[in-house]
């Protein structure tokens, strides 16, 4: 969330959100596995759905769905792609993030 990233607003509302502490890897939008924020498509067709396209066919399969639903203002078929601890995204500058990270690292 760092104010240089190209980080959408959906989904920069999403790592923000207390959506962001439910996180599995899935399948569904690139065809191999990768961890994001759990949203609606993973909840109606499970993460790990086998009748997901494989690379790279998923994320042109998701397209018009997810297009559709962004325009509208939603992130049900958006790929939230997070780690498993986005409590830590933080809206600052890069430098300022990178800065506290490493006086982090050197008291350590």
């Amino acid at each position: 969330c760092s104010h240089e990233a190209t980080t959408s607003a959906l989904h920069r509302s999403a790592l923000q959100s207390p959506a962001a502490q439910h996180t599995a890897l899935t399948t569904l939008f690139s065809g191999r596995p990768a961890r994001g924020i759990v949203n609606r498509l993973m909840r109606e067709l499970g993460p790990l759905n086998a009748a997901a396209p494989a690379f790279p066919l998923a994320t042109a399969a998701i397209a018009p769905l997810r297009a559709a639903a962004e325009a509208a203002g939603s992130s049900d078929f958006t790929p939230l792609w997070s780690g498993q601890n986005a409590s830590g995204c933080r809206d600052l500058p890069a430098a300022d993030i990178t800065r506290e990270f490493l006086q982090a690292w050197a008291s350590a």
